[in-house]
């Protein structure tokens, strides 16, 4: 039987993710309590842990009985078996040698048994290594263990050896020591800092615990969201506890990393001790060449080494060989150098002096601009001479902030913001930089900031000239459209407009332009005018745009010839846009053919850029969704999203979330959902955007519904309520479709007067499946269908005809097999049930060839009390049965649990739609099931907000359902409801 673990406070440092390398400890204690002897070897790069592990070895072999001794060896020490005397000091001997520390150990071995265990054998003497060898290639008989602790890179060789032939002739037991996986480091560093790390605390206290998204499957690791800052900060400790400590002391910063530590260098150095008394062995010339090659960073060249330390070739090659002996540099491919691991670089870095720090960076910066045109690689060294150099550094940290702001926005705001910090105040150039800082920051969600810098810039914006001033307003309308201010965001777009010149010659837009009306466009999208967006997006797309220059422009015999420009990813950008708004808005056979024209485009171009507009592959994946081309939304969907992780650009990956979370919706991929709908609502709760959390909520309740069935239906209408009150108000694309997700959790959850209130009452009144003509079939199916179970056959009537004439329109199988499904449940519901089973049959068709398996395996639950009026119980088994399979596929509970419903009830009792009738039950045969119950509720006397907390709705929900109990049962107050209902009480 294994032996408890040691507690914590047993040894130094905790023991986390050692569960093997803690039973081959536990496994020499049983051999030794057992009377036998052994030696284990522990192994591993520095920092890994392998003090930790003697240090639970120690405690082990105390609580077993067996005498205990521990040696450390001290580098540089020259005393004969310093190791050994250390350990045996309460035993001195003067002649320790290979013979004596045997006798030793012999007398160790006598009852009860005894232990030795050294730690840092690769700096042991020749003495130390030589008693090691014997002792490893000469066991002591009996119950004695020897723990020998060392980095197998700067060991003796003849240690390495005889342990070596010790593990092939079983005598030795080898433990390797490996990094930590990222979850173990994120867990220690949750240990070490008093619990997550603030970026998840914000994000779960954005979400109340009634609306947390359930677990789920992990998901493909495709953005920097889904890569939480303890998991990042553990892959730049490379999986060693040690460099962890020392991380998390700097105040390790993912935007500075991995150019600075953090921004503590003093905690940095604190923690470092046991690294930096490595360094003080060093040679002079090697400590000069360790530092200046922290100042060039991972990899370096030593003839770049050369330049920065300003030393002979060979002095620095010998150098180098002597760091490489230390291993505190390793050599790599192409002649290249990198040290042991980022962080000891960045402690070497530290160890400079104010002045080598100052000459080094100015020595690289000179180096490397003169192999470098781009800007981005001199930044770092830019940065150091910020301060003494400022007229140098500045301009070169602006430029890099350019390069990388559509890929990295966070080092983009960080080196904006130090550019600005060193940029005098007024004139053009300290406008550019702001507005280019704007930009870096609305990507990576700092957006209240974002706004302030940029009103700066619209300050003295009539003393720029046009084309910054047109960057300006479209950094300004862009903020304030994701802060979800539409109104504002297009009065400041169209102030932008009228700046606009004149066409050039030949009718070209300038880029800017392009650029301003793409964002005008975009702001009209998503407030919800999907007709005026059109319009103006049309205007560029069908105008020649100026990017490529006169030449890619000339005509005639002077045009150039050979290969095409490839496109500029404005230009992509903006033809996605306009395929998006002719799919939403119905124009489905020019959206066909442009939709395959931009996929073209879009997969031609490079990740980076792409990068550079990646919100293409959002309107390309929902323009694609429209079209009910699912696998390619999916695609391109799942593309952008990888995009724009790289550079966290936040707004963009909330559109992709939801994009994916909306396509899995519609096709079924149930597992998946959750997880979609509950990043996008940290996200959305993160940037501020009440709509993308509306959104989310809708589609988690809309995932719920379908995978618990009815044991949370409360629950669920609950959330799908929350949805609809985040974004009643607004009248944006996104709030639009919150309302049409949510509208059919309510019909599911069995509640089709809120989902008929939904549609047409809680967008102000607007019509919600009108407003929406890519979805207007299966939206006015979706009413006509609450209409039916409400007993308003006329209403369904008409509902049923709108989402006919608007599934012919658009000829799409999905949205026709909604119509014709609603057709389906009218002539069911009319008592014509031979009529409706032909309608279902068409309906499941449509659906399969659609690739919605989850509307398909509904429909024919629904069906099924028409197929068996029509045509007997055991056909209409096999429809509930077929529903049945592809529920199990699924996960899809709600449709498991209605088929078996329909297989318990009389075919008189069955069906999904099933309307009202006045002679059952008396008067309350006139009510929903949900008007029942609060029509009980109120008889027994609980006021309306009573009834709200009891049954998770809204108090003016239960009003509405009140009035309607009121016209129905003709009486005109809650006091005369007793009368009717009698004594019955749900309460």
């Amino acid at each position: 039987m294994s032996m408890p673990l040691i507690s914590l406070s047993r040894f130094d440092g905790p023991l986390v993710e050692r569960d093997a390398e803690v039973a081959r400890l536990e496994q020499a204690v049983r051999s030794l309590r057992s009377g036998r002897g052994s030696v284990l070897e522990i192994v591993g790069d520095p920092g890994m842990g392998k003090t930790s592990l003697l240090a639970a070895l120690a405690a082990m072999v105390a609580e077993s009985g067996a005498r205990l001794a521990r040696g450390h060896a001290i580098r540089g020490d020259a005393v004969p078996g310093q190791i050994f005397r250390n350990a045996w000091e309460a035993q001195p001997d003067s002649t320790l040698n290979p013979a004596s520390a045997r006798g030793l150990a012999s007398a160790w071995a006598a009852e009860p048994g005894g232990a030795v265990l050294l730690d840092d054998v690769q700096w042991c003497d020749r003495t130390s290594v030589d008693i090691a060898v014997h002792l490893v290639r000469n066991p002591v008989p009996g119950p004695f263990l020897l723990a020998l602790a060392h980095r197998p890179r700067q060991t003796s060789p003849a240690l390495l050896e005889a342990l070596d032939d010790g593990i092939r002739a079983g005598t030795v037991l080898r433990v390797v020591v490996p990094p930590l996986t990222p979850d173990t480091m994120a867990e220690l560093a949750d240990r070490w800092t008093g619990g997550p790390a603030a970026h998840a605390a914000s994000a779960a206290s954005a979400t109340s615990a009634a609306e947390a998204p359930e677990p789920g499957p992990a998901l493909p690791d495709l953005t920097a969201q889904d890569e939480p800052h303890d998991r990042r900060l553990g892959d730049a400790a490379g999986g060693s506890p040690r460099n962890l400590r020392i991380l998390l002391a700097a105040g390790w910063d993912p935007v500075l990393w991995p150019f600075r530590a953090g921004g503590d260098p003093g905690g940095l150095l604190r923690e470092a001790a046991a690294l930096t008394a490595e360094l003080e062995f060093l040679s002079p010339e090697a400590g000069a060449v360790l530092r200046g090659a922290a100042i060039l960073g991972d990899p370096f060249r030593p003839e770049d080494v050369v330049e920065v330390c300003d030393l002979p070739a060979d002095r620095v090659l010998a150098a180098l060989g002597e760091l490489t002996h230390a291993d505190l540099v390793r050599p790599r491919d192409r002649g290249e150098f990198a040290f042991r691991d980022p962080v000891l670089g960045h402690v070497a870095h530290e160890h400079c002096s104010l002045a080598e720090q100052s000459v080094g960076h100015r020595r690289a910066l000179d180096l490397r601009a003169r192999r470098e045109t781009a800007a981005a690689p001199l930044a770092r060294h830019a940065e150091h001479l910020l301060g003494t150099d400022s007229g140098t550094a500045a301009p070169i940290l602006a430029r890099a902030a350019a390069e990388v702001v559509a890929r990295d926005p966070a080092a983009a705001a960080h080196w904006s913001g130090l550019a600005l910090d060193h940029t005098p105040h007024g004139g053009q150039a300290r406008a550019e930089v702001e507005i280019l800082c704007a930009r870096a920051m609305i990507a990576v969600g700092r957006l209240d900031e974002a706004r302030a810098l940029v009103h700066q810039v619209l300050g003295q914006v009539s003393e720029l000239p046009w084309q910054i001033a047109l960057r300006a307003y479209g950094a300004a309308a862009d903020v304030e459209r994701l802060l979800c201010r539409y109104p504002e965001a297009e009065a400041i777009a169209a102030t932008a407009l009228g700046l606009l010149p004149a066409p050039g010659e030949g009718g070209a837009l300038p880029l800017e332009a392009v650029t301003m009306i793409y964002e005008y466009a975009l702001v009209q999208t998503l407030g919800g005018d999907h007709i005026q967006a059109r319009a103006m997006i049309r205007k560029a797309v069908d105008t020649e745009t100026d990017l490529a220059g006169p030449a890619a422009r000339a005509t005639g015999p002077t045009r150039p010839t050979g290969p095409a420009r490839p496109p500029h990813p404005t230009e992509v950008a903006i033809r996605c846009l306009a395929v998006c708004q002719d799919a939403y808005l119905g124009d489905v056979d020019v959206a066909v053919k442009e939709a395959r024209s931009c996929a073209a485009a879009v997969d031609a171009l490079a990740d980076p850029h792409a990068g550079q507009a990646p919100e293409m592959f959002a309107t390309l994946g929902i323009a694609e969704f429209y079209l009910e081309h699912f696998d390619d939304a999916s695609r391109h969907l799942r593309r952008g999203l990888k995009v724009a992780s790289g550079g966290t650009q936040l707004h963009v990956v909330l559109h992709q979330l939801l994009g994916l979370a909306v396509v899995d919706l519609f096709t079924g991929r149930l597992e998946t959902i959750t997880q979609w709908a509950g990043q996008a609502g940290q996200l959305a709760a993160a940037v501020g955007s009440q709509e993308g959390i509306g959104l989310a909520k809708a589609v988690r309740a809309s995932a719920m519904i379908w995978t618990r069935g009815r044991r949370d239906e409360r629950e669920i209408l609950a959330l799908a309520e929350s949805a609809i009150a985040d974004v009643e108000s607004h009248h944006s694309w996104w709030a639009l479709s919150a309302l049409g997700v949510a509208a059919q959790v309510q019909l599911l959850g069995g509640d089709p007067e809120g989902a008929l209130r939904t549609m047409l009452e809680r967008a102000d009144g607007q019509d919600v499946a009108a407003a929406q003509p890519a979805l207007e079939p299966s939206l006015k199916a979706l009413m006509a269908l609450a209409a039916v179970r409400c007993g308003d056959l006329p209403a369904a009537r008409r509902w049923t005809e709108v989402a006919e004439t608007a599934a012919a329109r658009l000829a799409l199988p999905g949205q026709t097999a909604s119509a014709v499904r609603a057709r389906a449940a009218l002539h069911l519901a009319e008592g014509r049930p031979d009529l409706a089973v032909d309608r279902f049959e068409q309906a499941v068709d449509r659906f399969t060839r659609a690739g919605f398996p989850i509307q398909r395996a509904w429909t024919q639950t629904m069906a099924a009390p028409a197929v068996e009026a029509a045509h007997g119980p055991e056909a209409a088994l096999v429809w509930l049965d077929a529903a049945s399979t592809t529920a199990d596929a699924l996960g899809a509970s709600w449709v498991r649990e209605d088929a078996a419903r329909a297989r318990a009830e009389p075919a008189t009792g069955r069906g999904e739609v099933k309307p009202p009738r006045p002679d059952d039950d008396g008067p309350l045969g006139m009510l929903s099931d949900r008007e029942r119950e609060i029509a009980a509720l109120a008889a027994a006397g609980l006021r309306s907000r009573e009834i709200a907390q009891r049954l998770f709705l809204s108090p003016r929900t239960v009003e509405a359902h009140l009035g309607r109990v009121y016209r129905r049962l003709g009486v005109s107050s809650r006091g005369e409801l007793p009368r009717i209902i009698g004594g019955r009480s749900d309460s």
